[in-house]
């Protein structure tokens, strides 16, 4: 009888892994790596490090600020108010005919606000339909206020001069320099 032997591909396969396992283990001639490496011990120059940064121990500290200013309150000097000139300054410069503010009005509830801080709530008509559109005013304190036409708010003595269903129009006088006053247009819109 004849048998013939078939040798299959998968048995050569993990013939040639056992042989490169085997190959793995055998020991190499190291010599020429170890001399390399005794050789560059002796002639390497040894840089010594830096000691390392001395570390100071953590030391809490006790913020007290009694009888201290408030960071958070804005100081007299750079106040808005602070920043008007007295009567007798503007009574000094009578050549200068730009605008300013009347030092003789009243002022109003919500010109002690700045204008950022206030919000326009919503508008109404008072008598009717064909009447007079007023606009409602949160301020900071949350209190609404009604105001209209020619009302004054915000601190740089902002005049309303036109209301409609969105926005409040004013005319702001600003201080330009000593003396001078300059006029600019601010608005307040309808919040979201």
């Amino acid at each position: 009888m004849n048998r013939c032997w078939r040798v299959r591909p998968a048995s050569i396969v993990g013939l040639g892994v056992a042989l490169a396992v085997l190959a793995g283990c055998a020991q190499p001639d190291l010599s020429e790596v170890k001399q390399f490496v005794a050789t560059t011990q002796k002639t390497a120059v040894v840089k010594k490090l830096d000691p390392p940064p001395e570390i100071k121990p953590y030391t809490p500290f006790a913020y007290t600020a009694q009888g201290i200013k408030d960071p958070f309150v804005l100081a007299p000097f750079a106040q808005e108010e602070e920043l008007e000139l007295p009567q007798e300054l503007m009574a000094q410069s009578p050549s200068y005919t730009g605008p300013r503010p009347d030092p003789n009005r009243v002022r109003e509830e919500l010109e002690k606000y700045s204008l950022g801080s206030l919000k326009m709530m919503g508008t109404f008509r008072m008598g009717g339909g064909d009447g007079e559109l007023w606009a409602l005013v949160l301020a900071p304190d949350n209190v609404v206020h009604r105001v209209r036409k020619n009302n004054y708010l915000g601190t740089n003595h902002g005049k309303i001069v036109g209301i409609t269903e969105q926005r409040l129009e004013l005319k702001e006088i600003v201080p330009e320099g000593p003396g001078r006053w300059q006029e600019r247009e601010a608005f307040l819109s309808l919040t979201q």
